[in-house]
C-alpha cells in the first residue's frame, strides 16, 4: 500500500511529508516499535507530535514516522527525513486504532490488485479488459486516448447524465465537457499530481475519479471512474492507478494511443474505418485537428520494407508528420496511411491532379524522406468529401499491388496508373479478357509474331490526332510509312481510326494490355 493510501484511509484533514515522492513510498504497517523492512518497501510508523519533537521517537533506517499533530498542523514544525506530518481531528488512540486496522485492508487491496492483473491477463482487447476491470472497482469506467477518443466503457451510466451520454453516443470527449474539465482544473491538478483524484463535479453534480494512463513516461490517455455503484475510498485511489498502468500496456500494445504521442490519428482511423457515428461528430473531431476544413485531399500511402511491424510504420508516420503539413496519418491493417490537403481550386477546371502533384512530388522534405528510408508513396484520386477516406485507401491499397507502376521519383499516382488498377480489379485473365476489344489483341499478337508495329503506330494516331507528321516522327519513320501502316490497320484488323468508337476502344484495350504485361 502506499503512504499516500494510508492517510487516505486514514481520513487526514491535513498532509506535510518532508518530501513530495514520500506519499508514493509503498509502505509496511506496524505499532509505534517495530524493525526493519524487506525489499523496496518502508516501514510506517504512528507517534504523537510532542514524542517526535522532544527527539523520543525518529524514523530509523528504512522507517517512515506518520507525525500525529492534533486537529492542526503547527506553522513552526518543519518535517524532515522520512517524516510526514498529519492532522486529524481524532485523539492520538482514536486514531491509533484506525492505524491499526488498516493491515486488513491492505489484504483487501493485495487481493483486488491480483484480481485486476487477472483481469489484464484474461483480456484480448481494451473492450474486454473495461469490462473487467468495472467489475473488480464496482463502478462504470470509461478508457480514452490521448485523442479524447472513448476506446472502451464498461458498467451502467445514468440515462439522466446527459453529457455522459453525448460522449458514448458520439465515441469523443466533447470540446464542451472538455473544457469543463480543464476550466475546473480537475486534468491539470491529475497530471500535476501523477495519480488519480477524486473530484465532484459542480456543474454535473457526480463525483469522478480521474487518472491518466502512462506507459514508459508517455501519456497515453485517460482511465475514468463514475462514483455511482459504490463510495470510492482511498484503496479505490491505489487501485484505479494500477489498473490505468495495465490499460496503458493494452493501449501501446493494440496501437491505440493517438497522434499526440506518435501512434497516429484516432479521427483518421475512424475516417477510413467508418468508425464515427455520424456527420456531426466527424465534423467535430476534425475541428480539433490541424487538417485544414476546406479544399480537397488526398489519400497516401507508404510501403517499406516486408517486415515492416506497427513500431516500425509508427515511426514512419512521425516522419511523415513533420515533412508534411497539416496531415493526418494512421497506421491500418499494417499500412501507414495520410491524408494530405492538397487545397482549392481557384478556377473552373479540375486542377486537382496538378495541386496534388505540386503538393507531394515537389516536397524535397518528403523526398529526401523516401529516399533516405528506402520508401516508396502511394497516392489516391483527389477527393473533397473526407467520409470518402476509406474508399481512397482501398485505392491506394490496390494501386500498391500494381507490377512496375509508373512512379515519379518514389511517388505513385493513382490516375496514372488507373488502367493498371483496374487490371487488378480484374483479377482473373478471364475477366481482363472481357474488358479487351479482340481487334486490339489481334494485332498486337500479330505484331508480337511478324515484329510489326501496327499496334504502336496506331497508338501514335490516336496521341497525335490529325498530325501525322509528328505521330511519324514519333514513331521514327517517313510519312509514307505511317500512312502504308494506317492503310493495314483497317484492312488487317478492322479498325478505323477515323471513327471514335473505334479509337476509344483502340486507347482503352492498349493501355490495360501493357498494364496486364507488368
Amino acid at each position: 500500500m502506499k503512504l499516500r493510501t494510508v492517510v487516505n484511509e486514514l481520513a487526514c484533514d491535513a498532509i506535510w511529508p518532508a518530501r513530495p515522492e514520500l506519499l508514493d513510498a509503498n509502505v509496511l504497517l506496524t505499532p509505534e516499535y517495530g524493525s526493519a523492512t524487506p525489499g523496496d518497501m518502508l516501514f510506517v510508523r504512528l507517534c504523537r507530535l510532542e514524542d517526535w519533537a522532544a527527539g523520543a521517537v525518529s524514523a530509523a533506517e528504512r522507517e517512515l514516522l506518520l507525525v500525529h499533530s492534533g486537529p492542526k498542523i503547527p506553522a513552526d514544525a518543519t518535517p524532515a527525513g522520512n517524516v510526514v506530518l498529519i492532522a486529524h481531528p481524532s485523539s492520538y488512540e482514536d486514531l491509533r486504532v484506525l492505524f491499526l486496522d488498516l493491515p486488513s485492508r491492505i489484504a483487501v487491496l493485495e487481493l483486488l490488485r491480483e484480481r485486476m492483473f487477472n483481469a489484464f491477463l484474461g483480456s484480448y482487447d481494451l473492450g474486454q479488459y473495461a469490462r473487467r476491470a468495472s467489475e473488480v472497482l464496482g463502478n462504470p469506467v470509461i478508457i480514452l486516448n490521448s485523442d479524447q477518443r472513448v476506446l472502451a466503457t464498461a458498467g451502467e451510466f445514468p440515462l439522466d447524465a446527459l453529457d455522459v451520454q453525448e460522449v458514448l453516443d458520439q465515441g469523443y470527449i466533447s470540446e464542451t465537457v472538455n473544457a469543463d474539465m480543464e476550466a475546473d482544473g480537475i486534468i491539470e491538478g491529475v497530471r500535476r499530481a501523477h495519480h488519480s483524484i477524486l473530484a465532484l463535479s459542480a456543474r454535473y453534480g457526480r463525483s469522478w475519479v480521474t487518472s491518466m494512463v502512462y506507459f514508459h513516461h508517455l501519456e497515453m490517455g485517460r482511465f475514468d471512474v463514475m462514483e455511482k455503484d459504490r463510495a470510492i475510498s482511498g484503496i479505490d485511489l491505489e487501485l484505479i492507478d494500477y489498473a490505468s498502468q495495465l490499460a496503458g500496456i493494452l493501449i501501446d500494445r493494440l496501437g491505440l494511443a493517438g497522434e499526440r504521442v506518435g501512434f497516429g490519428s484516432s479521427v483518421l482511423h475512424d475516417l477510413v474505418t467508418g468508425g464515427f457515428v455520424n456527420e456531426k461528430t466527424m465534423r467535430a473531431q476534425l475541428m480539433v485537428t490541424h487538417l485544414p476544413q476546406d479544399g480537397s485531399y488526398a489519400m497516401l500511402t507508404l510501403a517499406g520494407p516486408r517486415d515492416a511491424d506497427r513500431d516500425y510504420l509508427a515511426r514512419v508516420g512521425s516522419m511523415v508528420g513533420r515533412v508534411v503539413r497539416n496531415c493526418l496519418w494512421c497506421v491500418e491493417d499494417g499500412v501507414l496511411c495520410a491524408l494530405v490537403p492538397v487545397g482549392r481550386g481557384d478556377g473552373v477546371g479540375y486542377d486537382d491532379y496538378a495541386r496534388a502533384i505540386r503538393r507531394i512530388s515537389a516536397n524535397s522534405a518528403l523526398a529526401a524522406m523516401l529516399e533516405n528510408n528506402d520508401l516508396r508513396a502511394y497516392v489516391s484520386e483527389p477527393f473533397a468529401e473526407v467520409d470518402r477516406a476509406g474508399a481512397r485507401l482501398e485505392q491506394c491499397r490496390l494501386l500498391m499491388r500494381v507490377p512496375d507502376a509508373r512512379v515519379h521519383g518514389r511517388v505513385c499516382y493513382f490516375w496514372e496508373n488507373r488502367f493498371g488498377v483496374l487490371a487488378v480489379v480484374a483479377g482473373s485473365r478471364e475477366r481482363v479478357d472481357m474488358l479487351l476489344d479482340k481487334r486490339v489483341v489481334a494485332m498486337d499478337a500479330y505484331d508480337r509474331e511478324h515484329g510489326t508495329a501496327y499496334l504502336e503506330t496506331a497508338i501514335m494516331s490516336v496521341r497525335f490526332p490529325g498530325s501525322p507528321a509528328e505521330a511519324a516522327s514519333a514513331l521514327s519513320v517517313h510519312r509514307n510509312t505511317y500512312f502504308y501502316r494506317m492503310n493495314k490497320v483497317k484492312e488487317l484488323f478492322f479498325v478505323d481510326l477515323k471513327d471514335g468508337e473505334d479509337r476509344l476502344a483502340l486507347s482503352f484495350t492498349a493501355q490495360v494490355l501493357e498494364a496486364a504485361r507488368r
